[in-house]
């Protein structure tokens, strides 16, 4: 969250100290990372530097015990028994929650797939692009339309306990494939323009270029090496071969050999974003 815009992370540091996590296991989602999802979200569309028109969006916890209820249903448990041990079940009844109890300001829909995306990567599961489906799963959720729209499903748990849940988790395993070993960027451009800078790399943004310039000292002289990507926005990830091209030009494999380090932490919640970024605008007015 170090790369926010400062308004977005003071209110966001606000949100943490008033939204204590919960005493969820590990791999469940928590309190601090629902928030940051429905910040990073929040800077994404607020974004004024990517060529499409930047939204304006209420952020923030409009009611933590709804956001704690949602969370919670996780774990529920009976008779010391865990209600949800599979985790496409975890899944469903989280998502369900966060989209049926409004628990922040704006975005409700929008944050609820955003952190069911993010969920299911971290449980090893790859969401196939059908927008459509995912963002069609999403209204009928929120307009109590699981029983009409998916009625074929619907039947098949109609005469069972939790039959909203059931279906969810039901179409989801036709939505989502085990990930494989393929190699994904998680950092943003503003990341990646810090990283640089961080080992002397000179930047500068002109218009939709922004150019790189390395000077290495040598004995008798210095070289000055530069490279030039397009721009796309601060928030927008960058590519593989974007990264590397620019490594390489800038003589950067002693400093980066590996690209594993740029793959983890908030970023990925960004590219989630950016591959989901058509239905979660769409959200917005459903």
């Amino acid at each position: 969250m170090e790369y926010l815009p400062r308004e977005l992370k003071e209110l966001l540091e606000y949100d943490l100290k008033k939204c204590k996590d919960l005493d969820l296991d590990k791999d469940l989602i928590n309190i601090s990372d629902a928030l940051k999802a429905h910040y990073i979200l929040a800077d994404y569309f607020t974004d004024t530097s990517y060529e499409t028109s930047s939204e304006k969006m209420l952020v923030g916890v409009r009611s933590y015990d709804l956001l704690a209820s949602a969370l919670g249903r996780q774990s529920v448990e009976f008779a010391g028994k865990r209600k949800y041990t599979d985790k496409l079940d975890i899944c469903s009844t989280l998502f369900y929650g966060l989209v049926k109890d409004h628990a922040f300001h704006d975005g409700n829909k929008r944050t609820a797939l955003l952190i069911l995306l993010y969920q299911l990567q971290r449980y090893g599961y790859f969401p196939q692009k059908k927008f459509k489906e995912f963002e069609r799963l999403v209204v009928s959720i929120a307009d109590n339309k699981l029983s009409s729209i998916y009625k074929s499903v619907w039947k098949k748990f109609d005469k069972m306990e939790d039959p909203e849940i059931k279906t969810i988790s039901y179409m989801l395993r036709r939505l989502v494939v085990k990930k494989n070993n393929s190699f994904h960027m998680n950092i943003t451009t503003k990341e990646f323009c810090k990283m640089l800078e961080n080992t002397g790399v000179k930047w500068t943004l002109d218009g939709q270029k922004i150019k790189f310039v390395r000077s290495i000292r040598g004995f008798l002289s210095n070289k000055k090496l530069t490279y030039t990507i397009n721009f796309y926005g601060w928030t927008r990830p960058v590519l593989v071969k974007m990264a590397r091209d620019t490594a390489n030009a800038l003589q950067l494999s002693n400093e980066y050999p590996s690209f594993s380090s740029w793959t983890d932490g908030d970023s990925s919640i960004y590219r989630i974003i950016c591959d989901f970024e058509m239905p979660l605008r769409r959200l917005k007015d459903k």
